[in-house]
């Protein structure tokens, strides 16, 4: 009895070796990335707004281009959260080449909470997400617009400006 206890205990000693020298590796091909990434990405001004049954939020960047330079492309996306800070909505991911304009837009009657009682008026935060890898501050000039919809009852439009300096 006592040859087969030290046998498995033995076995038991020799398995938890081979269990804890096998873990204290890592494996390469799951560890490492294929190529080294670069992209730095930032969390941009951010701005409250209160948007009626049919308006259109809309957020337009520029990406400069740095004078006598080429430029580099950088990415936006736009994050809208509710007032507990939950995202309710993501926009897909754009690419900004250098010298040129991209707009992402937003429907109120596509977002999925219902407002306030009786008027439907929801209050959301924006948060846009820029990725990017200069080495160089790129100024972004942004636009943020509610639109009203058609024969709607909000009138006018809302309009503020912004610079963004993205740093690496």
């Amino acid at each position: 009895m006592r040859i087969n206890y030290r046998r498995g205990t033995r076995i038991n000693r020799m398995a938890t070796i081979v269990l804890l020298t096998v873990l204290s590796f890592q494996l390469t091909a799951g560890s490492q990335p294929l190529a080294q990434d670069n992209t730095t990405t930032k969390t941009g001004a951010t701005a409250l707004v209160a948007l009626a049954p049919g308006d259109t939020l809309r957020f337009t960047a520029f990406n400069p281009a740095p004078a006598g330079e080429v430029g580099e492309p950088i990415s936006m996306q736009m994050r809208l959260y509710n007032e507990q800070g939950r995202v309710i909505a993501n926009s897909a991911e754009v690419a900004i080449p250098p010298g040129e304009f991209r707009t992402i837009s937003f429907k109120r009657d596509e977002l999925p909470l219902a407002g306030e009682p009786g008027t439907g008026i929801l209050q959301v935060r924006t948060a846009p997400l820029w990725r990017f890898t200069s080495s160089i501050p790129v100024k972004v000039t942004t636009s943020l617009e509610v639109l009203p919809a058609p024969g709607g009852t909000t009138s006018g439009s809302f309009k503020f400006f912004l610079n963004v300096e993205t740093l690496p």
